[in-house]
């Protein structure tokens, strides 16, 4: 039997903190958690070592181009400045939102070729900024001012009713030109020049407007007399009748020269090759050529001969062979040329 324990005797516990986790838990657990701990510890260190300043820099644009709520204009060359107090900051990169290249550089100029809202972006490290540009059209230029033209109506001022007037401007520079007739249900006409005929006669005022320039519209008065009645041609004498014009005179007949006989080119040349035979000289040919016995021979369309001297030449040759005769006549049918064609190989040694 146990020795019984006395009354005053307490039993005592050590307190372990954790201790019934600890006891539920597995220690490499608490090992993993205690090291991720660390790691997260270390990342967040070196992100507040490594984090960059963005306030250090802005995008400010050129003193002498920009005031407070200036516009640009298309084409207009922009210099825009990455202005920064940090002077380590260097690498900029800009982007101009028009579908540009991108440009480098703490400074940089461009232009923009439409109008409207672009967002400039400037881009350094892991820092960006944003500047809104608002581009208009470029302002068109003042019209030139044209000279004033002072318009005159030219014609007259007294008139007959009945009879067609004409009135006309001819001021230098003008191109348009406006007439109207200031009374009721008057037409505009057109053009450099118009005409009138006034119906009955009174006081008429006629107005021009040239160039479309009503400040300087011009206007004449015009009086219209009554028609003047047109004096009546004289009644011919029935009792006197002028004589007939004489007939014209016959013009006197030209001399005609001596005619030819009709003649062909196939019986010329076979009149020719009688010649080759001695049967015909040049003066049976005299009537053909009007007794024109020098007329002109065409040898082969290069040698020239007369005709009498020609017959000469081929009288008698009986292998001098014409292939073809060819004649040139006048009004009067006489021969004035003959072209003769004939084969050189058969009459070598002859010509």
């Amino acid at each position: 039997m146990a020795p019984r324990k006395p009354e005053n005797e307490h039993k005592v516990n050590s307190f372990r903190p954790f201790g019934k986790i600890a006891s539920h838990v597995d220690p490499m657990v608490l090992w993993t958690f205690f090291g991720l701990f660390l790691i997260s510890a270390v990342l967040l260190a070196f992100q507040l070592d490594t984090r960059e300043d963005c306030t250090t820099t802005d995008i400010v644009l050129s003193n002498k181009q920009h005031t407070s709520g200036k516009a640009y204009t298309v084409g207009q060359v922009i210099t825009f400045n990455a202005e920064s107090s940090d002077k380590k900051r260097t690498d900029y990169a800009w982007e101009f939102g028009d579908s540009s290249a991108r440009q480098t550089g703490a400074q940089v100029y461009h232009s923009f070729n439409k109008p409207g809202s672009y967002m400039v972006t400037l881009v350094s490290g892991k820092c960006a900024w944003n500047k809104e540009i608002i581009i208009i059209a470029a302002p068109a230029a003042p019209a030139e001012a044209r000279p004033d033209i002072f318009p005159v109506i030219d014609g007259p001022g007294e008139v007959f009713a009945g009879r067609p007037v004409t009135f006309t401007n001819k001021t230098p520079g003008a191109h348009t030109w406006t007439w109207r007739l200031l009374q009721d249900n008057a037409e505009p006409h057109s053009g450099a020049a118009v005409t009138y005929t006034f119906s009955s006669p009174g006081e008429r005022t006629l107005s021009l407007i040239v160039n479309g320039d009503t400040a300087h519209m011009v206007m004449k008065r015009i009086t219209v007399f009554p028609a003047r009645p047109q004096a009546a041609d004289p009644a011919p004498d029935p009792g006197f009748a002028p004589p007939p014009p004489p007939p014209p005179a016959p013009e006197p007949e030209k001399p005609k020269g001596p005619t030819a006989p009709a003649v062909a080119d196939d019986e010329f040349l076979f009149m020719l090759s009688q010649v080759t035979t001695k049967q015909k000289s040049a003066a049976d040919f005299s009537r053909y050529l009007c007794d024109n016995l020098s007329a002109r021979v065409l040898l082969n369309d290069k040698e020239t001969d007369n005709f009498a001297h020609f017959c000469s030449r081929i009288y008698g040759k009986k292998k001098f062979k014409i292939e073809k005769v060819n004649l040139i006549k006048d009004a009067n049918g006489c021969v004035k040329e003959i072209r003769i064609m004939y084969d050189r190989k058969k009459v070598l040694g002859i010509f």
